[in-house]
Protein backbone atom coordinates (compact mmCIF):
# COMPACT_ATOMS: atom_id res chain seq x y z
CA UNK A 1 0.00 0.00 0.00
CA UNK A 2 2.96 2.62 0.82
CA UNK A 3 4.39 1.73 -2.70
CA UNK A 4 0.99 2.46 -4.18
CA UNK A 5 0.43 5.51 -2.34
CA UNK A 6 4.10 6.66 -3.38
CA UNK A 7 3.01 5.86 -7.06
CA UNK A 8 -0.35 8.44 -6.61
CA UNK A 9 1.67 10.82 -5.20
CA UNK A 10 4.46 11.13 -7.80
CA UNK A 11 1.65 10.80 -10.36
CA UNK A 12 -0.27 14.36 -9.35
CA UNK A 13 3.38 16.01 -8.76
CA UNK A 14 3.92 15.04 -12.80
CA UNK A 15 0.59 16.33 -13.40
CA UNK A 16 0.79 19.70 -11.43
CA UNK A 17 3.94 19.71 -13.24
CA UNK A 18 2.52 19.47 -16.40
CA UNK A 19 -0.22 21.79 -15.66
CA UNK A 20 2.00 24.61 -14.48
CA UNK A 21 4.59 24.87 -17.06
CA UNK A 22 1.16 24.81 -19.93
CA UNK A 23 -0.16 27.72 -17.64
CA UNK A 24 3.26 29.60 -18.53
CA UNK A 25 3.02 29.31 -22.18
CA UNK A 26 1.97 31.86 -24.21
CA UNK A 27 -1.53 31.30 -25.76
CA UNK A 28 -0.43 31.60 -29.14
CA UNK A 29 1.79 28.87 -28.80
CA UNK A 30 1.62 26.38 -31.74
CA UNK A 31 2.91 22.60 -31.46
CA UNK A 32 4.38 21.97 -35.13
CA UNK A 33 2.95 19.39 -37.01
CA UNK A 34 5.78 17.05 -38.29
CA UNK A 35 5.16 14.00 -41.06
CA UNK A 36 7.70 11.12 -39.98
CA UNK A 37 9.60 10.43 -43.32
CA UNK A 38 6.34 11.91 -45.02
CA UNK A 39 3.71 10.20 -43.27
CA UNK A 40 5.18 6.45 -43.00
CA UNK A 41 1.72 4.80 -41.79
CA UNK A 42 -0.22 5.96 -45.14
CA UNK A 43 2.80 6.01 -47.79
CA UNK A 44 5.76 4.44 -48.81
CA UNK A 45 8.06 6.13 -46.35
CA UNK A 46 10.39 8.65 -47.46
CA UNK A 47 9.05 8.77 -51.27
CA UNK A 48 7.69 11.59 -53.29
CA UNK A 49 4.32 9.80 -52.43
CA UNK A 50 4.50 9.95 -48.98
CA UNK A 51 5.65 13.37 -48.71
CA UNK A 52 2.94 14.25 -50.89
CA UNK A 53 0.73 12.84 -48.34
CA UNK A 54 2.28 14.61 -45.68
CA UNK A 55 1.31 17.83 -47.16
CA UNK A 56 -1.69 17.30 -48.01
CA UNK A 57 -2.47 16.53 -44.19
CA UNK A 58 -1.85 19.72 -43.44
CA UNK A 59 1.35 19.39 -41.72
CA UNK A 60 3.54 22.23 -40.95
CA UNK A 61 7.07 20.05 -42.06
CA UNK A 62 7.96 17.19 -43.19
CA UNK A 63 10.78 14.84 -41.84
CA UNK A 64 13.39 13.11 -43.91
CA UNK A 65 16.85 11.28 -43.44
CA UNK A 66 19.45 11.60 -45.83
CA UNK A 67 22.61 9.52 -46.81
CA UNK A 68 25.00 10.12 -49.84
CA UNK A 69 25.17 8.14 -52.89
CA UNK A 70 28.63 6.54 -54.32
CA UNK A 71 28.89 9.79 -56.71
CA UNK A 72 27.89 12.55 -53.94
CA UNK A 73 24.35 12.68 -54.84
CA UNK A 74 22.35 13.10 -51.48
CA UNK A 75 19.51 10.84 -51.51
CA UNK A 76 16.46 10.34 -49.39
CA UNK A 77 16.56 7.40 -47.22
CA UNK A 78 16.05 6.20 -43.62
CA UNK A 79 18.38 2.95 -43.73
CA UNK A 80 21.93 2.60 -44.71
CA UNK A 81 21.09 -0.52 -46.17
CA UNK A 82 18.63 -0.90 -49.31
CA UNK A 83 16.96 -4.57 -47.90
CA UNK A 84 14.31 -2.97 -45.21
CA UNK A 85 12.30 -0.75 -47.80
CA UNK A 86 13.74 -1.10 -51.06
CA UNK A 87 13.93 -4.76 -53.40
CA UNK A 88 17.91 -3.98 -53.83
CA UNK A 89 20.67 -5.55 -51.67
CA UNK A 90 23.59 -3.76 -50.22
CA UNK A 91 24.29 -0.64 -49.03
CA UNK A 92 23.34 2.61 -50.68
CA UNK A 93 26.41 4.03 -50.72
CA UNK A 94 27.77 1.55 -53.02
CA UNK A 95 25.70 2.74 -55.97
CA UNK A 96 25.68 5.37 -57.91
CA UNK A 97 22.44 7.77 -57.98
CA UNK A 98 20.84 6.65 -61.15
CA UNK A 99 21.69 3.23 -59.65
CA UNK A 100 19.65 3.86 -56.80
CA UNK A 101 16.81 5.94 -58.85
CA UNK A 102 16.07 1.98 -60.33
CA UNK A 103 15.20 0.09 -56.86
CA UNK A 104 11.66 0.34 -56.14
CA UNK A 105 11.21 2.28 -52.73
CA UNK A 106 7.59 1.00 -52.17
CA UNK A 107 8.40 -2.71 -52.52
CA UNK A 108 8.31 -3.65 -48.73
CA UNK A 109 5.56 -1.23 -48.03
CA UNK A 110 2.67 -2.76 -45.59
CA UNK A 111 1.14 0.25 -44.83
CA UNK A 112 -2.82 1.57 -46.03
CA UNK A 113 -3.22 2.07 -49.35
CA UNK A 114 -1.78 0.76 -52.41
CA UNK A 115 1.08 2.62 -54.28
CA UNK A 116 2.73 2.22 -57.95
CA UNK A 117 6.77 1.88 -57.47
CA UNK A 118 8.56 4.81 -56.25
CA UNK A 119 11.85 5.92 -56.96
CA UNK A 120 14.01 6.61 -53.92
CA UNK A 121 13.97 10.73 -53.94
CA UNK A 122 17.08 12.58 -54.12
CA UNK A 123 16.74 15.68 -51.50
CA UNK A 124 16.47 17.65 -54.77
CA UNK A 125 13.21 16.36 -55.32
CA UNK A 126 11.88 16.88 -52.57
CA UNK A 127 13.08 20.72 -52.27
CA UNK A 128 11.27 21.05 -55.63
CA UNK A 129 8.58 19.76 -54.28
CA UNK A 130 8.34 21.84 -51.67
CA UNK A 131 9.14 25.11 -53.62
CA UNK A 132 6.03 23.94 -56.11
CA UNK A 133 3.55 24.16 -53.40
CA UNK A 134 1.68 27.50 -52.67
CA UNK A 135 1.68 26.92 -48.62
CA UNK A 136 5.04 26.72 -46.77
CA UNK A 137 6.14 23.91 -45.44
CA UNK A 138 9.20 23.20 -43.06
CA UNK A 139 11.55 20.28 -43.06
CA UNK A 140 12.96 19.11 -40.59
CA UNK A 141 16.24 16.94 -42.38
CA UNK A 142 17.83 14.34 -40.40
CA UNK A 143 21.66 13.43 -41.09
CA UNK A 144 22.27 10.16 -41.00
CA UNK A 145 25.57 7.59 -40.50
CA UNK A 146 26.47 5.07 -43.05
CA UNK A 147 25.84 1.22 -41.49
CA UNK A 148 29.59 0.98 -40.08
CA UNK A 149 27.93 4.48 -38.25
CA UNK A 150 30.95 7.06 -40.00
CA UNK A 151 29.95 9.45 -41.16
CA UNK A 152 29.52 10.66 -44.96
CA UNK A 153 32.27 13.08 -46.00
CA UNK A 154 31.04 16.69 -46.96
CA UNK A 155 27.58 15.81 -46.27
CA UNK A 156 26.98 19.04 -44.35
CA UNK A 157 28.31 21.02 -47.30
CA UNK A 158 26.14 19.65 -49.77
CA UNK A 159 23.28 19.93 -47.69
CA UNK A 160 24.09 23.32 -46.87
CA UNK A 161 24.94 24.63 -50.54
CA UNK A 162 21.35 22.71 -51.34
CA UNK A 163 19.07 24.57 -49.09
CA UNK A 164 20.97 28.12 -50.01
CA UNK A 165 20.26 27.15 -54.01
CA UNK A 166 16.42 26.38 -53.03
CA UNK A 167 16.48 29.37 -50.75
CA UNK A 168 14.79 27.03 -47.55
CA UNK A 169 17.39 27.77 -45.12
CA UNK A 170 15.19 29.38 -42.41
CA UNK A 171 12.59 26.84 -42.95
CA UNK A 172 14.85 24.03 -42.18
CA UNK A 173 16.26 22.42 -38.71
CA UNK A 174 19.07 20.11 -39.51
CA UNK A 175 18.29 16.98 -37.03
CA UNK A 176 21.08 13.96 -35.46
CA UNK A 177 21.61 11.64 -32.89
CA UNK A 178 25.25 12.43 -34.59
CA UNK A 179 26.25 15.43 -32.18
CA UNK A 180 29.50 15.98 -34.03
CA UNK A 181 27.19 16.36 -37.61
CA UNK A 182 25.70 19.26 -35.73
CA UNK A 183 28.74 21.00 -34.62
CA UNK A 184 29.79 21.03 -37.88
CA UNK A 185 26.52 22.37 -39.06
CA UNK A 186 26.69 25.05 -36.75
CA UNK A 187 30.82 26.17 -37.85
CA UNK A 188 29.60 25.66 -41.65
CA UNK A 189 26.34 27.77 -41.38
CA UNK A 190 25.57 29.29 -37.65
CA UNK A 191 22.16 31.01 -39.15
CA UNK A 192 20.37 26.52 -39.99
CA UNK A 193 18.65 25.87 -36.85
CA UNK A 194 20.41 22.41 -35.14
CA UNK A 195 18.10 19.20 -33.55
CA UNK A 196 19.64 16.91 -31.33
CA UNK A 197 17.70 13.72 -31.25
CA UNK A 198 18.22 12.05 -27.79
CA UNK A 199 16.39 8.14 -27.87
CA UNK A 200 16.62 5.05 -25.33
CA UNK A 201 20.70 4.48 -26.50
CA UNK A 202 21.43 8.03 -25.51
CA UNK A 203 19.50 7.85 -22.21
CA UNK A 204 20.93 4.75 -21.17
CA UNK A 205 24.17 5.80 -21.57
CA UNK A 206 23.30 9.54 -20.21
CA UNK A 207 19.56 9.67 -19.39
CA UNK A 208 20.29 7.69 -15.60
CA UNK A 209 22.50 10.89 -14.79
CA UNK A 210 19.16 12.42 -14.36
CA UNK A 211 17.12 15.29 -16.24
CA UNK A 212 19.47 18.15 -15.46
CA UNK A 213 22.28 16.31 -16.39
CA UNK A 214 20.92 15.70 -19.89
CA UNK A 215 19.94 18.98 -20.31
CA UNK A 216 23.08 20.60 -19.27
CA UNK A 217 24.62 18.00 -22.16
CA UNK A 218 22.36 19.53 -24.60
CA UNK A 219 23.07 23.12 -23.42
CA UNK A 220 26.71 22.56 -24.24
CA UNK A 221 26.00 21.32 -27.86
CA UNK A 222 24.46 25.27 -28.53
CA UNK A 223 21.34 23.44 -30.24
CA UNK A 224 18.26 24.91 -30.82
CA UNK A 225 16.03 22.00 -30.58
CA UNK A 226 16.19 18.64 -28.49
CA UNK A 227 13.40 16.13 -30.37
CA UNK A 228 13.14 13.05 -27.55
CA UNK A 229 11.93 9.49 -28.31
CA UNK A 230 8.18 9.95 -26.61
CA UNK A 231 9.14 7.03 -24.14
CA UNK A 232 11.51 8.80 -22.35
CA UNK A 233 10.19 12.66 -22.94
CA UNK A 234 8.75 13.06 -18.84
CA UNK A 235 7.47 16.20 -17.19
CA UNK A 236 10.82 16.63 -15.43
CA UNK A 237 12.80 16.13 -18.30
CA UNK A 238 10.57 18.77 -20.51
CA UNK A 239 11.05 20.81 -17.55
CA UNK A 240 15.06 21.04 -16.71
CA UNK A 241 15.15 21.35 -21.28
CA UNK A 242 13.14 24.48 -20.89
CA UNK A 243 14.98 25.40 -17.71
CA UNK A 244 17.86 25.72 -20.48
CA UNK A 245 16.04 27.52 -23.04
CA UNK A 246 15.63 24.70 -25.34
CA UNK A 247 13.02 24.09 -27.67
CA UNK A 248 11.53 20.26 -27.16
CA UNK A 249 10.10 18.45 -29.65
CA UNK A 250 9.05 14.67 -29.03
CA UNK A 251 8.94 11.46 -31.70
CA UNK A 252 7.56 9.29 -32.88
CA UNK A 253 3.65 9.84 -31.63
CA UNK A 254 1.01 7.38 -33.85
CA UNK A 255 -1.72 7.71 -31.03
CA UNK A 256 -4.09 10.98 -30.16
CA UNK A 257 -3.87 10.47 -26.37
CA UNK A 258 -0.31 11.07 -26.49
CA UNK A 259 -0.41 13.46 -28.92
CA UNK A 260 -2.62 15.67 -26.39
CA UNK A 261 -0.54 14.54 -23.63
CA UNK A 262 2.17 16.15 -25.37
CA UNK A 263 0.44 19.62 -26.58
CA UNK A 264 -0.61 19.78 -23.03
CA UNK A 265 3.19 19.80 -21.94
CA UNK A 266 3.61 22.62 -24.87
CA UNK A 267 6.16 20.96 -26.63
CA UNK A 268 7.27 22.83 -29.84
CA UNK A 269 7.03 20.02 -32.38
CA UNK A 270 5.21 16.34 -32.51
CA UNK A 271 6.41 14.09 -35.02
CA UNK A 272 3.79 11.34 -36.40
CA UNK A 273 3.88 8.56 -39.19
CA UNK A 274 0.15 9.34 -39.30
CA UNK A 275 0.26 13.08 -40.23
CA UNK A 276 -3.67 13.22 -40.73
CA UNK A 277 -4.33 12.25 -37.62
CA UNK A 278 -1.81 14.54 -35.87
CA UNK A 279 -3.27 17.70 -37.38
CA UNK A 280 -6.53 16.61 -36.28
CA UNK A 281 -5.84 16.50 -33.33
CA UNK A 282 -3.41 19.37 -32.86
CA UNK A 283 -6.40 21.73 -33.77
CA UNK A 284 -8.79 20.32 -30.71
CA UNK A 285 -9.29 22.59 -27.99
CA UNK A 286 -7.12 21.54 -24.97
CA UNK A 287 -8.68 21.15 -21.70
CA UNK A 288 -6.47 21.70 -18.71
Amino acid sequence: MVAAFAAIICAIALIVIIITLRMNMPDTHHVLTVAHRGGAAVAPENTLAAFKAGIDAGADALELDIHLSRDGAIMVMHDPLLERTTNGIGALTEYTRAELEQFNASSKYSGTGVYAAQQIPTLEDVLHLLKSETREVGLQVEIKLKADESRYAGIEEKLISMLKAYDLLDRTTVISFDFPTLMTINSLEPSLKRGALISKKYMTAVGSKGPSFVASHMEELAVDYVGVNFNYLSANLYKALRDKKLGVGVWTVNDANSMQKFRLMGVDFITSDNPSLLVQENGKELET
